[in-house]
């Protein structure tokens, strides 16, 4: 349950918001002034060219064909199909119905690779194959329409919402929504909430599919500012904020707060016996424990193996009981480094330091919980100085 809301709240709120203004206009369009209709019209291109453009500037491949990928489709559903037969352009929309939700999932679970490398280049070419060979079929009147018999499959006599769409494209839909939305990632959830947008449409009639290829086109622009706010405030190894973050917290501190500084103990020398991979994860095991401190405290990853926490409203004593907690569970559960059969310990040593009349400076509270960490150090290590 935990996980859903979280999910709803930090990747899925402005994808719930886009598709919910985008149903209200389908189903009141008088709501839209008549000087606006063409943008809505129009709006799923330039949604599609304007995200295409961001995802350039940001290297991010991923939304770059799937920008590209909603427009080329949208612009089979409204084309006017020059030179193609009826049977042709109903395989090409029925098509779509497969083809997004596939694409969509695949992207769903690849690595990000960037625009401009082979990689990035390649996904492009894929793109440009499926459209082509789509366009070739539906060039063929005979074969468009033995295509649309054969994906206008329905498993049984059905009407209403489970009549709108072939059962087989409606089961795909299902299955990669569910599955971008376990990943719990922004741009992942966009790809989500866009399959629901055009599914959605398709269910309500021709007529509201411009309304789903504009929440599509505009969820997945959402998704890839929330994914370019992740890669300037989020640190990619712990999942903890990182420290420009930290910087607009520390600005918006009030009056009375504490912060800790805190490092994993002798993790320079971990990392030399074990290697940088295990490193890596004793620094996400130390993140995960933050990440629920407790307290109030919000932790973020400082830099190498030092994190900061912020305790707003607290004094430096009220801050160390979640703080020794924290470096109790943390001592208690050993590791296992991979190819060995011994399990190691790993502690934490904590600074604290809270916010007075001759301190007034975030920075300056800051500095002085990193002179009580040194001290934590040099008095042994696995404590909490305040």
């Amino acid at each position: 349950m935990r996980r859903a809301y979280s999910i709803v709240v930090s990747a899925g709120l402005a994808p719930a918001l886009i598709l919910g203004a985008c149903l209200v206009l389908a189903v009141s369009p008088t709501l839209v002034p008549a000087e606006l209709s063409g943008l809505v019209r129009y709006g799923p291109f330039l949604l599609a060219v304007l995200g295409g453009a961001i995802g350039w500037w940001f290297n991010r491949g991923r939304a770059v064909f799937v920008m590209a990928l909603l427009l080329v489709c949208y612009w089979l559903l409204v084309g006017n199909g020059a030179g193609i037969s009826a049977e042709g352009l109903a395989f090409l929309r029925i098509a779509t119905l497969y083809l997004i939700p596939i694409n969509l999932l695949l992207l769903g679970f690849t690595a990000e690779r960037g625009v401009l490398n082979p990689r990035g280049i390649a996904r492009m070419l894929v793109l440009g194959l499926q459209i082509f060979v789509m366009l070739m079929l539906a060039g063929q009147p005979d074969v468009g329409s033995a295509l649309h018999r054969a994906l206008d499959t329905r498993f049984f006599v059905s009407t209403g919402i489970l009549g709108a769409m072939p059962h087989p494209a409606m089961i795909i839909s299902v299955i990669a929504v569910v599955l971008l939305l376990i990943r719990h990632k922004p741009l992942e959830t966009s790809f989500a909430a866009a399959i629901i947008a055009i599914d959605v449409a398709t269910v309500m009639g021709t007529g509201i599919i411009q309304y789903g290829y504009l929440a599509a086109t505009g969820v997945v622009l959402a998704g890839l500012a929330q994914e370019a706010w992740r890669m300037a405030f989020v640190d990619d190894l712990t999942g903890l904020p990182g420290r420009r973050a930290l910087g607009h917290a520390m600005a918006e501190l009030g009056n009375q707060y504490a912060i800790a500084m805190l490092d994993v103990d002798h993790f320079k020398k971990f990392n030399d016996t074990y290697g940088h991979d295990v490193g890596d994860i004793v620094l996400k095991k130390v993140a995960r424990e933050l990440a629920r401190v407790g307290g109030g405290g919000k932790a973020y990853r400082y830099g190498g193996e030092e994190f900061a926490v912020l305790f707003a409203g607290r004094s430096a004593e009220r801050a160390a009981e979640p703080l020794d907690a924290l470096r109790k569970r943390i001592a208690e559960n050993k590791i296992t480094p991979p190819e060995k059969s011994k399990s190691v310990s790993v502690t934490i040593s904590v600074g604290v330091c809270e916010r007075d009349e001759d301190t007034t400076d975030p920075w300056a509270v800051l500095k002085s919980a990193d002179q009580k960490l040194y001290q934590a150090k040099q008095s042994g290590r696995n404590r909490v100085v305040i």
